[in-house]
């Protein structure tokens, strides 16, 4: 009687170790998704025209000349708090990419597609919220900047 009791007992725990660790890897492999966004990587193509549109825009310390693509009528602009591309289609404004600058961080986005599209960055003692419109069809950026004065 002893024997079948040890065997059951060993056996529970083989189950229960078993089941662990399938849970496991299961969670591992299915990653953030369940809890997060899931963003896509961008292709070495469309990196390579971010960073010409993001440094274009951060050497002439405004908007980079609109460019036209697939996905309509893109055009990146320089902010104190980052750098903003957006673009229209269809007449509909949307934020494609978007970098804080060092000591700014993304608070709240609204990527559109829609009339605006819209995000904050947000500093310890500054706040600038950057929206994107469709003028004629090309992006047009206007920037409110809060401060706290404490």
């Amino acid at each position: 009687m002893k024997r079948r009791s040890v065997a059951g007992v060993l056996g529970w725990v083989a189950a229960a170790c078993a089941t662990t660790a399938t849970t496991t890897w299961a969670i591992t492999l299915l990653g953030q998704g369940l809890s997060q966004q899931v963003v896509s990587p961008m292709s070495h193509a469309q990196i390579t025209q971010e960073l010409a549109l993001a440094t274009a825009a951060g050497e002439t310390g405004g908007p980079v000349s609109p460019t036209e693509g697939a996905g309509g009528v893109s055009r990146a602009f320089s902010t104190p708090g980052g750098s903003v591309v957006g673009t229209c289609a269809a007449g509909r404004a949307s934020l494609l990419a978007w970098s804080p600058a060092q000591g700014y961080a993304t608070d709240d986005v609204s990527e559109g597609p829609g009339p605006h599209a819209w995000l904050e960055f947000e500093s310890e003692d500054n706040k600038i919220t950057v929206k994107v419109t469709c003028v004629r069809g090309v992006p047009s950026m206007t920037l409110k900047e809060d401060r706290d004065n404490d």
